[in-house]
């Protein structure tokens, strides 16, 4: 095949302007179909091939869509909440001719890979929109939808009530005689570096929801052995063998089920039997029955979060008109595995 064929070579060859051969692969039907066969024909002739890069460029669009990640590929991926988002987005973007990038933070700044995005728009999840991101949007003009995000960031964004689905998820540990528990907390992400404590994080508003339920039973976050880690099944493994030996809990409330299953995996390996000597609760309603236990879970629709969010990004680049952010929730319930041992009977 020739090398470095172009539409100029095209133009030039027949005696017609660039913008001809141009429309006759972009837009046929600004010329007479003359034209266009002619155009085709010497294309094939000389193994001309269209530059998809260069279409995009030419019409201002990537056709793509863009998925910040709160870590980097290796650890996001590992999260099967994660993938169910993602397999949202990309069901919806599909739908309407757009592909879908994963954006990692580049060394340490969602700005900065924001910035190098080839994207239309993109969709976050669970990152903190700060004035930086927000500046490199602007400049880009590229709309962001987010999912699992802040209040105060003002942005377009997919929720589940975290608040309540952490207080009912406490309740029903609690409800069951459990009153020495460790809290498996979400980890900090690898981009923050604000040593700020941050009240409006998915972390922080599942915190609040156990206070509450804690306080109900005359107890607090301070009776409870509380550990952060990401959420990520190695990481579950890891961190558990430690805080059950510093604290010897009956129960463990998760705030991933992907840390939930690497803590059962880990249990077992140390003889612990689940539920009869640990009880687990999870949260997310993914994975049930691995390990051959139904692990009982707050289960949250991370697909249809995906899917939403993608249609609510593709509402912002449809309408170029300044809109005041929507906050949306949807639904969630617990369901009532078999992981978890009533202590009263």
């Amino acid at each position: 095949m020739s090398k470095g064929v172009t539409m100029k070579d095209i133009a030039t060859s027949l005696g017609i302007s660039k913008a001809t051969v141009s429309f006759a692969f972009n837009d046929p039907s600004k010329i007479k179909s003359e034209t266009y066969e002619r155009i085709m024909e010497k294309a094939r002739e000389l193994e001309y091939l269209p530059n998809p890069a260069a279409k995009r460029l030419s019409m201002g669009k990537n056709y793509i869509i863009g998925f910040l990640l709160p870590q980097n590929i290796e650890i996001s991926l590992s999260n099967p909440y994660t993938i169910e988002v993602l397999k949202g987005i990309a069901a919806e973007a599909e739908k309407r001719g757009y592909s879908v990038n994963l954006i990692p933070p580049l060394k340490s700044s969602v700005a900065d890979a924001i910035s190098m995005a080839a994207v239309d728009g993109i969709i976050s999840m669970g990152i903190k929109i700060d004035g930086d991101i927000k500046e490199t949007l602007r400049r880009r003009h590229i709309p962001i939808c987010s999912i699992d995000g802040r209040k105060s960031d003002r942005v377009n964004s997919i929720n589940i009530d975290d608040e309540k689905a952490a207080y009912e998820q406490m309740k029903y540990v609690l409800s069951k005689g459990h009153k020495k528990i460790i809290i498996m907390a979400l980890g900090r992400d690898d981009y923050d570096k604000d040593d700020k404590i941050d009240n409006d994080s998915t972390g922080s508003k599942r915190l609040k929801g156990y206070e509450r339920a804690l306080k109900e039973s005359s107890l607090s976050l301070a009776d409870c052995h509380i550990v952060s880690t990401p959420p990520s099944v190695d990481d579950g493994y890891q961190a558990f063998e430690s805080a059950y030996e510093e604290y010897k809990a009956t129960a463990i409330v998760s705030m991933s089920d992907a840390v939930s299953f690497g803590i059962l995996k880990r249990a077992r390996e140390m003889n612990l039997k689940v539920p009869e000597d640990l009880s687990i609760i999870g949260f997310d309603g993914l994975m049930s029955g691995l390990y051959g236990i139904n692990l009982t879970t707050i289960v949250q629709p991370a697909h249809q979060k995906g899917v939403n969010a993608c249609s609510l990004l593709f509402s912002s680049m449809d309408d170029d008109d300044e809109q005041q952010e929507k906050l949306l929730y949807v639904d969630y319930s617990l369901y009532e595995g078999e992981s978890v041992k009533d202590l009263r009977v």
